[in-house]
Formats: C-alpha cells, structure tokens, sequence
C-alpha cells in the first residue's frame, strides 16, 4: 500500500484531488481539467506583479509538456484557481512563497499553506503542496473540498494570506503553524499592514517583532509608520502599534508621535477606548524633553473634553502623575479656568483630586482657588462633593478655614441634601473641634433641627455629631433626641439614630407615653 501511496504522489507538486478521488487504496490523484484559453493582456499583468514574463511562462510550459509528453498534468506546481497552472521552472513558487519553504527544495518540510507573495484573490483560491495531497484524510472534518479539488474553506486575502479556516474563530491549524515559524519578517514585506488589521496575523507578527533585528526593526518602521494613526484605534492593529513603540529608536518615537500630532485628531484619538491604550503606551516610553513637550502643546487645548470624558481622563492622568510642573503648566491652567465643569463630571472630579494630591505651589493654588469659588455648588453636586471633600481630607489650615467659612448659614440646608449631607460629615471628622463644635450649634439653634432626626440624610449628620461632640454640645444633642424619642421610635430613620446611640454610646432612650 506505501508503494502504492509514493506512486500516486510521484511528482513533486500537485493539486489536490477532490473527495472522490481518493479511493480507499489511494490511487492516484487526477488533476481538475482546466482551461488554458485566456487572457493574454491579462496574464501579462498578472505575471509583471511576479517579476515573471509570459513568454517564460509559455516557453517552459513548452518544454515542460514535451519533455514529460507521456506523464500527466500532475507536474504542474501550483494550480490557481481560476485557470492558471504554473509550470515548473517558471520560479513563480519563488515568489509565492518564501524561500525557507519552497517545494524545490526536497529536504525541508513543506508546509500546507503559507506566504503566497501579491497573489490576487481573483485569480489564487489555495496552493497544496504535493507533500500534503493526502490532508483530507488526516483532517477529514476541518476542511472541505470543492470540485475541482481545492480547499474551499481556506480564504485568501488581497496579500495572498490565509485568511482563516472558515470557522466562527478562525485559528491556524499546528500543521501551518510549523511552516509559519520558518518565516522571516523580511518575507512579510509589503504585508505588514494587512497582517496587522488581522486578528490572528496580528498575534504572529507580534510574535515576529520580539527579538527582532535592527534590520527587521527597521523594515516593520518603514512599512507602518504611515498608517500609524489608524493602527491605533483598530481592534487589533492597535496592539502591533503599540509593539512598535516599544521595540522601536528613540528617533523613530519622535517620528511616531509627529505622525500622531500632524493627523489632528489627538484628542479625538485620547478620547477613545484603543486609542488612549495607545497613547498611553506612547507616552510610557518617552525618553527625551522635546517629546514630552512637543505632546503637551498638542494636546493642552483638550484638557476640558479629555478630563471629562472617561477614556481620555487617563491620558491627563497620566501626565499629572509622570510629568514635571513645568510640562503641565498649560494643562493646570486649562483645569482651573474649567474648575466647575471638570469637578461636576464623573470622570472630571477624578481628575481634580490627582491635580490635589500631585502638585504644590502656586498651579495648586489656583486649582484650590477655583474649588473654593464654587464651593457651595460643589458640596450639593453628585461629583462635585467627592473633590470638596477630598480637599477637607489634606488638612490644609487655610484652606480648611476657607471652606467653611463659604458653608456658614448652610450647614442645615446640606445636612438635608443626599451629596451635601456627605460634606457636613468630613466637616465634623476632618476639622478640629472648634470648627465641629461651631457646626453643631449652628445645626441646634436652628428652628427645624429636630426634623434632622428623622430625615433620610439628616439623620447620619446627627450620628457624626454625636460622635465628635464633648461636654455640653454632646449633652444637647441628647436631650434633643430625648424629647423626641416617640416620634423617632415609630420612623426609620428615628430608630437608626436611637439604635446608634445604644450602641456606640451605650444610652437606652425610654418612650415616653
């Protein structure tokens, strides 16, 4: 049966036979019958692409059918899809695949797909080595034949790829893997754009980059560079983008970053998921001053939209935190002319407290400044109340003082409200006793105070209260929730109050009837 098997294998490349074809004693395999009337205009545009003329085609062709007169059409080396077989000796197998794999060469193992060179779609459906004409039976349910004996779930793309098995998740089998590892990234010119919009090509010529040569470096550089700015905000091309600032000069960064800037959308490109991945990566790897600073002046005037917007507040996140004063100088600037518009954001009021806790002098100051304005808005804002109370919490003299001097005549009214009730709470806890103790009369000389104890919010306001109080403040506030233990004892809120202070201050508060 092996004997017959070389037999039926005899040339050295051939198309592979259909499903019927292969018989249970593996005859030999009959080519598709095709058609060699053509386009002539046509042939000579597509074999100028393969630096392979016509009439050398058509002269070996000659020689090779009289020469091997009495064999049959299995010599041909390749067969292309819509009715081109390319003789042997053409060289056209040189410049469809690489050199590490080619059929010629008898010693090396061929892979069953690979490099197919600027082969076109219209004119190239798959290329089987002959070694691997038997692949349907070593992997019956993975592929599927056609008529003419091609692999018809194998698809190829505009750079002669494959471009997937026909599966919902496409992956490269270990029997092209094998091939695959062989190749040089010298052998993927021309391609490296198309492999890297590519899921699965992407990874291989991640893979590839790791450990490149200067030389490989280089050539990856030049063929990507100018399609940076895309490759940023592609699903999967972003993440060949961002291999190539990490393996890439110090030189060949700056070039990146004014292919970045000249686009003009920077901060359209910081403001999306991919793209502030990208950046951010960009931005890991600058090494000298003109980088950083070329970069701020860019993207200084999007500080507002960026700070605000949830993917682009990492990219001014990251500037605050790894960059001098001096390079955010125009970014603080803008954060403070904007203070009320960045502290009410979701993602602005984050940005506001790592402006806090990164920075000292006067680009602090005028941040504090603008907090300060607009306090008594801020303390009542659903995100505004996290950046007041975050500049309680540094316990700063001044500006502590500041503070609460704009809270004065209010405190009741936020100790109502669900955001403000919060700030009244970091009033009490964060300030010394003095400025407590002054809050809490403020709260029991008022004439509705005793609504606090049963009030959603009011009613925690009350608790922190009776915890940092001493002396006489203290004893008035239990007498204020004495002469209204009836009305708490039938509410909620009322019972939270009484239940705390059985808890934490061990005193039973007895209903009155």
């Amino acid at each position: 049966m092996e004997k017959d098997l070389r037999d039926g294998v005899s040339s050295r490349s051939v198309s592979l036979g259909s499903p019927s074809s292969l018989s249970p004693s593996y005859e030999q395999l009959e080519p598709p019958q095709t058609s060699y009337c053509f386009d002539q205009a046509l042939l000579d545009s597509e074999f100028s692409r393969l630096s392979v003329s016509s009439s050398s085609y058509n002269n070996n062709r000659r020689r090779s059918s009289s020469s091997n007169s009495n064999s049959n059409s299995n010599n041909q080396a390749l067969y292309m899809g819509s009715g081109y077989d390319l003789a042997n000796g053409v060289g056209g197998v040189d410049h469809f695949m690489p050199c590490s794999f080619q059929p010629e060469r008898e010693n090396q193992r061929v892979g069953d797909f690979g490099h197919l060179g600027v082969a076109n779609t219209n004119f190239l459906e798959i290329f089987v080595p002959e070694r691997n004409q038997l692949r349907q039976r070593e992997y019956p349910n993975r592929l599927s034949w056609n008529g003419n004996g091609l692999v018809s779930d194998v698809s190829m793309n505009s750079c002669g790829l494959v471009d997937g098995l026909g599966s919902k998740k496409p992956r490269f089998p270990n029997w092209l893997k094998d091939s695959m590892n062989c190749w040089s990234l010298k052998d993927l010119r021309g391609m490296m754009l198309y492999m890297a919009q590519n899921q699965q090509w992407s990874r291989y010529l991640q893979c590839k980059m790791d450990g490149c040569t200067d030389e490989e470096k280089n050539l990856i550089f030049m063929e990507l560079i100018e399609h940076v700015g895309k490759l940023m905000l592609h699903p999967f091309g972003n993440y060949v983008a961002q291999k190539l600032v990490e393996i890439c000069s110090e030189h060949q960064r700056t070039q990146i970053l004014q292919k970045v800037i000249e686009t003009n959308y920077l901060v359209q490109m910081c403001l999306t998921n991919l793209g502030s991945r990208s950046i951010q990566k960009l931005l890991k790897h600058f090494t000298t001053q003109q980088q950083i600073s070329t970069f701020m002046y860019a993207l200084s005037p999007g500080t507002l939209a960026l700070s605000k917007d949830l993917n682009g507040q990492h990219v001014i996140q990251h500037c605050l935190m790894h960059f001098s004063d001096e390079d955010n100088m125009h970014l603080l600037n803008e954060v403070a002319n904007n203070c009320l518009k960045i502290a009410t954001d979701r993602s602005g009021c984050c940005v506001l407290q790592k402006c806090l806790k990164h920075y000292k002098g006067a680009l602090k100051e005028r941040v504090v400044a603008g907090i300060i304005a607009n306090a008594f808005l801020l303390a009542e804002d659903q995100y505004g109340n996290y950046v007041v109370q975050y500049l309680l919490e540094l316990r700063i003299p001044q500006v502590t003082e500041n503070l609460l001097r704009q809270f004065k005549g209010r405190y009741f009214i936020f100790s109502s409200n669900k955001f403000g009730s919060n700030v009244v709470e970091k009033c009490l806890v964060e300030t010394v006793e003095e400025h407590s103790s002054s809050i809490i009369i403020e709260l029991l000389t008022d004439p509705k105070c005793s609504m606090l104890l049963i009030d959603p919010y009011g009613n925690f306001v009350i608790q922190k209260a009776l915890l940092v109080s001493k002396g006489c403040i203290r004893n008035a506030l239990l007498e204020l929730i004495q002469s209204n233990s009836s009305m708490m004892t039938s509410n909620l809120y009322g019972r939270k109050v009484l239940t705390f202070c059985q808890k934490e201050l061990n005193i039973n508060f007895r209903t009155r009837r």
